[in-house]
């Protein structure tokens, strides 16, 4: 009887992608017992040809994916995330293995064109704001010189980015949100065998703000907790921290403000920096330019004050909420092109005999930017505006638009 050796890990890796129970695979393999549970914990195990070929029907894997060893390794406690405490263990144990499958298939992207050189050197023995300042550097940006497109610098400079169409922590989403009402929107882990690149998953969102907000606070984590097995809500503060002093060098931002800071006057901050009311009154105020009464206000009526052309408060659609499309990662899909000559992930897996399926291929490259699509900075299209509500509550409504065209004349 022909046999052959399977790494164990791969085929815990196809079983948690997928969303199968052991017991399902147990018995869908006709195996008895703790088989199962022994190989995933194997670092090789021996099964006859037959059962290779029952394991790739069964999960839909390639069945060369199980004979080639895994690289990169990453686990729950890798994560810089802080997973809700509804997550099922079996959903922080995919979202481990999606990103050690991600980082697998970007080695082998730069096995065939080598991707952009790392220019990220962590600085844990930095504070917050400190660190930012040091990733500016590292990154060849001044500190009053704003960022127009994160997603696109971080990538250049060898951090790839990679979009999520479901929530973390779940396996699926309403369509009508986006991601607008979750809080965990965003996790990052060190990829290859000595963990030696970072890589950033999102989620697929609609708001340029959260969007550029959650790279930033990423970065911070890549930056600050290199390490660290457990996230604290501590470290998430301090990637908070650094997130806001990285778009947004507190020194510089504030040279626009005259007085005391408001919503209004802090809109022109907004659309400069390219960051959210919403993380600019931490901002300010955690840096001292504001009494924690002024901050509590303005706090309230960002959460009050209606968005006359959304009918939403300008916590959810903030004045110039569609300023800016959305950033998108390009860099996965780029290499595909460059070392393949096309952006289509089932046409690869079928064409290139890879070891990977066709749907992990795209759900892999999910939200990539391809050459045609408009770049960040372009306005967003009219499609897209929420669906408009009446005001609710005592929420004050404010004409932006009448405010935009005051200062156009001024």
């Amino acid at each position: 009887m022909t046999t052959c050796e399977v790494f164990g890990l791969r085929v815990r890796q196809a079983r948690l992608v997928r969303r199968l129970t052991a017991k399902s695979v147990l018995e869908d393999m006709g195996w008895k017992g703790a088989r199962l549970t022994r190989m995933e914990r194997s670092e090789v195990a021996t099964i006859t040809m037959e059962e290779l070929r029952r394991l790739s029907e069964i999960f839909a894997f390639p069945a060369t994916f199980f004979t080639t060893a895994p690289v990169s390794r990453v686990e729950p406690e890798d994560l810089s995330f802080r997973a809700p405490k509804s997550t099922l263990e079996s959903e922080k144990n995919r979202m481990a293995q999606m990103m050690a499958l991600s980082g697998d298939f970007l080695l082998q992207l730069d096995a065939q064109h080598k991707l952009p050189p790392l220019r990220l050197t962590p600085r844990t023995d930095l504070d917050p704001a400190a660190a930012a300042a040091a990733a500016r550097e590292q990154f060849g940006i001044g500190p009053d010189a704003p960022i127009t497109d994160l997603t696109h610098l971080l990538e250049r400079h060898g951090v790839p980015v990679m979009m999520r169409g479901e929530r973390f922590g779940g396996q699926g989403l309403e369509d009508n949100h986006h991601g607008r009402l979750e809080k965990h929107l965003g996790c990052s882990a060190w990829i290859g065998e000595f963990k030696e690149r970072p890589l950033i998953a999102l989620r697929e969102l609609d708001s340029w703000e959260r969007t550029r907000w959650t790279v930033a606070h990423e970065l911070g984590h890549l930056m600050l907790h290199v390490g660290i097995r457990q996230v604290s809500e501590e470290h998430e503060r301090q990637a908070s921290r650094f997130a806001s002093e990285f778009l947004a060098p507190f020194a510089a931002a504030s040279q626009m403000v005259r007085g005391e800071p408001s919503l209004v006057n802090l809109l022109p901050v907004k659309d400069r920096w390219g960051i959210s009311l919403g993380a600019l009154l931490p901002h300010f105020y955690g840096s001292g330019a504001m009494s924690t009464d002024r901050y509590e206000m303005l706090r309230k009526q960002l959460y009050t004050r209606v968005n006359t052309d959304t009918g939403f408060t300008w916590g959810r659609t903030e004045p110039g909420w569609d300023d800016r499309a959305p950033e998108r990662p390009r860099l996965m899909s780029k290499w595909i092109e460059f070392i393949y000559g096309t952006s289509s992930a089932k046409e690869i897996a079928l064409v290139h005999n890879m070891i990977w399926p066709g749907d992990l291929i795209v759900e892999i490259t999910k939200g990539q930017r391809v050459a045609s699509t408009a770049r960040a900075s372009t306005p967003r299209a009219a499609k897209d505006t929420p669906t408009r509500r009446p005001p609710v509550g005592d929420g004050v409504v404010t004409d932006f638009a009448s405010y935009r065209s005051r200062e156009r004349q001024a």
